[in-house]
C-alpha cells in the first residue's frame, strides 16, 4: 500500500473537471460484449477498473481499443473466444461481476470466480454478495452452479420473465422503498438479460438511480423496444442487437469530492464543464441534505460552486438504495462534522462503509457508535501528526479533504484505493494549492 504525507492549512483554489460516471461503465460494457457488432463508450474515465476491465475483453478475444486522451473506449466482442473470466483481473475490482450476464448471453457459457473492490459487503471480510447474480441469471433460464465464490453459467439462450425486484431489497421503514445492498446490481443484471432474451420481460420495482439510466438508455440504441414505466421496465428481448454509441455523464461521486472539499475548507473550487440538469437529478437527495446544512448550490452556464447561506439545521440521514449514494456517505460525515448541529448517519447499503470513521475519529473526529449508524459531534478534526490507514476508495478521499484542513501533516497509508475512482485526485489537489 502506498502512503502520503498531506501538509494542510494551505489556501486552496481553482477549477476542476470531473471525469465520466464510474459506477454507469461496467454495465455498459458487459452489454457491449453481448451484442452482435461493436460498440463506442465516451467521456471513460482513465481509471483502474476501466483498464483492468478493458484487459479482461482483450484476455477473452474481445478488440478493445482505449483511448485515454480521447476519454473513450471501442469495444468489438466478435472475436469473444474465451468465458472464463480471469480470476487474476476479477480479484482486483468489482465490475467484473457485471460480465456474466453479457458473457453469457453472448456465449452460452460464463465462469466467472471471486470479484473484488472496496470491502464494504456483509461477508466476513467485507465480501460483496453474489447471490443476487445467480438468482437473476436463474430465472432468465440459465444453469448455474456455485462453488465457493465461483459462479458457472450455462444458457442455450435467455428466456423471457417477469421479475421482481422487491425479491432483492430490504424495505425501508417509515418510507416502504427499497434498499439494500442486492437491489442496483439485480437491476441491472436483469436488465442485461432482458435485453439480450427473446420475447418480452417484465422488470417490476428497479432501482433507478442515474447508472440504471444509463444502461437503458443504451440498450435503446440498439433499437430494443424498451418502456419505463413508473414502478416497472417492459423489454422486448433483441438476442441479435447490434452495438450502441454513448456518452457517460459526469461522475456524480467526483462531483460530491469537491463540493465537499470546497465547502468543509471553506475554499472557493468550481467544478467546470458539467450539466445541471444531470447534476440536479443525479444528486437531488445530496443536494437537499447540503440545503438543511445551509449550502447553496451556484451555476455560471455548465460551472458549478458551492456556497454557504443560510442557518444549519440537524441532519440525520438514512443512506439508501433512493437517497443518497452509499459513495457519498463520508463526505456526508464531514459535513457534518464541519456543521454548527451534527446529526446522524445510518447505513443501509453497505454495512461495513464506516471504516473510515476511526481514522477520523484518530484526527479528532466525536462520534458515537451505534449499530449501522453513527452520530456525529460537531467538530472538525484538528489533531495534526496523526498516521492514518484508508481501507476504501470513497473513505481514502474523506482522510485526505480531512487533513487538507489539519495545519501540519498527516500521514496516510491505503491511498492506492483511489486509482480504481479517481483519475488524478492527488494531482488535482496539488493544482488547487495542495502540498502533498
Amino acid at each position: 500500500m502506498r502512503k502520503i504525507d498531506v501538509i494542510g492549512g494551505n489556501a486552496l483554489s481553482g477549477s476542476v473537471k470531473v471525469s465520466g460516471f464510474k459506477h454507469a461503465f461496467p454495465p455498459l460494457f458487459s452489454l457491449a460484449l453481448s451484442s452482435s457488432g461493436p460498440s463506442l463508450i465516451k467521456n471513460v474515465p482513465d481509471i483502474a477498473d476501466i483498464r483492468i476491465l478493458g484487459k479482461i475483453g482483450q484476455l477473452l478475444g474481445a478488440n478493445i481499443l482505449h483511448e485515454p486522451e480521447k476519454r473513450t473506449m471501442y469495444i468489438d466482442p466478435r472475436g469473444l473466444n474465451n468465458t472464463s473470466i480471469p480470476e487474476d483481473f476479477s480479484t482486483l475490482i468489482h465490475g467484473a461481476w457485471y460480465l456474466a450476464p453479457g458473457l453469457l448471453a453472448r456465449s452460452g457459457h460464463v465462469v466467472l470466480g471471486e470479484t473484488g473492490g472496496c470491502k464494504i459487503g456483509v461477508g466476513q471480510g467485507g465480501e460483496r454478495p453474489i447471490e443476487q447474480l445467480c438468482s437473476v441469471l436463474q430465472k432468465f433460464g440459465a444453469k448455474v452452479e456455485t462453488t465457493g465464490n465461483i459462479i458457472q453459467a450455462t444458457a442455450p439462450g435467455f428466456s423471457s420473465t417477469k421479475i421482481d425486484m422487491a425479491h432483492f431489497a430490504d424495505v425501508e421503514e417509515g418510507t416502504g422503498k427499497l434498499t439494500g445492498p442486492l437491489y442496483s446490481g439485480a437491476t441491472k443484471a436483469a436488465l442485461l438479460c432482458a435485453a439480450r432474451a427473446e420475447g418480452t420481460s417484465e422488470i417490476i420495482n428497479p432501482y433507478s438511480k442515474p447508472d440504471v439510466v444509463a444502461l437503458v438508455e443504451a440498450i435503446k440504441y440498439q433499437q430494443v423496444d424498451i418502456n419505463w414505466e413508473k414502478d416497472r421496465i417492459i423489454v422486448v428481448g433483441k438476442p441479435d442487437a447490434d452495438g450502441f454509441q454513448t456518452t457517460l455523464g459526469p461522475d456524480l461521486i467526483e462531483v460530491m469530492t469537491y463540493l465537499t472539499l470546497s465547502a468543509y475548507c471553506n475554499v472557493p473550487i468550481s467544478i467546470t464543464g458539467i450539466s445541471r440538469n444531470h447534476i440536479e437529478a443525479g444528486l437531488s437527495a445530496e443536494i437537499a441534505c447540503l440545503e438543511k446544512l445551509g449550502y447553496q448550490l451556484q451555476w455560471e452556464d455548465n460551472d458549478l460552486t458551492i456556497t454557504h447561506l443560510f442557518p444549519a439545521s440537524r441532519l440525520d440521514i438514512q443512506v439508501t438504495s433512493h437517497g443518497i449514494f452509499s459513495d457519498n456517505q463520508p463526505f456526508m460525515a464531514l459535513l457534518l462534522m464541519a456543521s454548527q448541529l451534527g446529526g446522524s448517519i445510518t447505513e443501509q447499503v453497505w454495512v461495513k462503509r464506516f471504516q473510515y470513521i476511526e481514522e477520523l475519529e484518530k484526527m479528532g473526529a466525536k462520534v458515537i457508535h451505534r449499530a449501522r449508524a453513527v452520530e456525529i459531534i460537531p467538530q472538525v478534526p484538528n489533531k495534526n501528526g496523526m498516521a492514518v490507514k484508508a481501507t476504501d476508495l470513497r473513505g481514502a478521499a474523506a482522510l485526505i479533504i480531512a487533513a487538507l484542513k489539519i495545519s501540519g501533516k498527516t500521514q496516510i497509508d491505503g491511498i492506492d484505493h483511489l486509482e480504481r475512482g479517481y483519475p488524478d485526485l492527488l494531482g488535482q489537489l496539488r493544482a488547487l494549492g495542495a502540498q502533498i
